[in-house]
């Protein structure tokens, strides 16, 4: 945050130049006590929720090794980690139900992702080889009704759930219960569906799973996104990125499957991990990086493949990937009342852009916080109007808002903060969970807020007006 400039008097000559343009009803034109912010870019590779590299990591059910790491987790934070790749392998189980200690260690594991700041991307196998076997229909719809109440439960810590259960590491091949089929696979994607939270996504392997799931070649609308039905909820993840003509079969036209994924992958989430190239050359980040783009991914196995990760730090474009894989949300400028008196009204106006790759994919909370410089109460306005996954990739949105503050406020100067958090109530106010924007000295790490303006005046002296509308500040505990 950096230039601050009133335009009151230019703001009034303004209108009296020309009266006719002034519209009586904009703020802007006519509330003559608005500071205007301009915010100083960062270029920082930080941590954000549910976005960037990812770490992959195992256990195999009851064999009492695996389980997540509280200081492990914390190390991957401190290096801009906040996703797991989660594999969870139940071969102890491919002919019975899952012990209660089985569903225990998943509890665990959730527990201490939350704990950690972390986000799962979940997936269930029962192989992880070609030669070992997984596990017939019926038992893969037992365990699914099983593992409902933990994913339940736990949705506020799940990024996504991948489809999982067939074949060698759950990746929809090299079966040996014949799941390889239409309908098999249809049941395994109607049973997750029922299984998985309907504020959760689902993730299939390639675009024609979905597409011959719901018998449908077209991409999600902007009507049909986040609705919390079948088809919005089913998104994709592609374990061969960059490694062939076709993706090791990810696509069967390329150019078609990927303008679809272009349109598709607005709404829902891709992501992945890159694999030995076969028929193509290693890809350089550039080609990485437009590919990605033009796919919308989230999120990457920061490991697998080594030698292509490799190749991106050597050639310089890593650290732009680590910025921009999944969103990337950066303040322009923003108009705020200078000041206001208790029960008064407040104006704000913010332009935001979205340098990132993708948009954000599961609900979040757009807010206004008022913090007393002196005293730091504060008092929130919950924008609800304002749907945050919509703020689409190289796009510049507007949040803007006009509240009352309480007539009970006291007096003094206050901070306004932009906040971001997360809508799940267990971990709403835990700042690792919390979007951190893409400016020099906005950024408050003790309670995941970015400041936007640091000194509105609140004074029973104001001439400002008094508030007779809806959107009020309530005082937060």
């Amino acid at each position: 945050m950096t230039k601050i400039s009133l335009y009151n008097y230019l703001t009034l000559a303004l209108c009296l130049l020309a009266i006719s343009g002034c519209d009586p009803k904009d703020p802007v034109n006519n509330k003559l006590d608005l500071v205007n912010v301009e915010y100083t870019p960062s270029q920082e590779v930080f941590p954000n929720p549910e976005r960037g590299f990812y770490k992959y990591s195992k256990i195999d059910l009851t064999t009492g090794t695996g389980a997540l790491s509280a200081n492990q987790l914390a190390a991957y934070r401190q290096n801009n980690i906040t996703l797991l790749g989660r594999m969870i392998y139940l071969k102890n189980f491919r002919n019975a139900p899952l012990s209660q200690a089985a569903l225990d260690e998943v509890e665990r594991d959730f527990v201490t992702a939350r704990n950690s700041g972390v986000k799962l991307i979940v997936r269930f196998a029962y192989s992880e080889s070609q030669e070992e076997p997984d596990a017939p229909l019926n038992i893969i719809k037992q365990h699914l009704d099983q593992l409902k109440p933990v994913l339940e439960k736990n949705a506020d810590v799940i990024y996504t759930v991948q489809a999982g259960f067939i074949g060698a590491w759950g990746e929809w091949y090299y079966t040996t219960n014949n799941l390889n089929t239409a309908g098999a696979q249809a049941e395994v994607i109607k049973k997750l569906l029922e299984a998985v939270p309907k504020s959760r996504t689902i993730q299939l392997r390639t675009p024609a799973y979905k597409q011959q799931y719901f018998q449908r070649n077209t991409p999600l609308t902007y009507q049909e996104a986040f609705q919390e039905t079948d088809i919005s909820r089913v998104g994709h993840h592609n374990d061969c990125f960059l490694a062939s003509t076709t993706d090791y079969g990810t696509y069967k036209n390329p150019t078609v499957d990927k303008a679809f994924l272009n349109k598709e992958c607005l709404f829902v989430p891709i992501g992945g991990e890159t694999c030995p190239p076969t028929d193509v050359d290693p890809a350089n980040s550039n080609k990485a990086q437009t590919e990605m783009r033009n796919l919308r991914w989230s999120y990457l196995n920061e490991d697998y493949y080594k030698p292509v990760n490799d190749a991106w730090k050597i050639d310089g474009g890593m650290n732009n990937i680590a910025r921009e894989l999944g969103y990337r949300f950066q303040l322009t400028s923003g108009d705020f009342s200078k000041n206001t008196k208790p029960g008064g009204k407040i104006y704000v106006r913010m332009l935001i852009k979205n340098l990132g790759y993708a948009p954000i994919y599961n609900k979040r909370w757009v807010e206004i916080i008022l913090k007393n410089n002196k005293t730091e109460e504060k008092y929130r306005l919950r924008l609800d109007e304002t749907e945050p996954r919509f703020w689409q990739p190289l796009a510049t949105n507007e949040i803007i808002a006009e509240g009352g503050v309480p007539a009970e406020i006291p007096e003094g100067s206050y901070s306004v903060y932009l906040n971001l958090p997360d809508a799940a109530p267990a971990i709403y106010a835990n700042p690792h969970y919390s979007i951190r924007l893409a400016n020099e000295n906005v950024w408050e790490a003790s309670t995941g807020y970015n400041k936007v303006y640091e000194n509105l005046t609140v004074s029973k002296s104001s001439k400002t007006d008094n508030y007779s509308g809806s959107l009020l500040f309530e005082k937060m505990d």
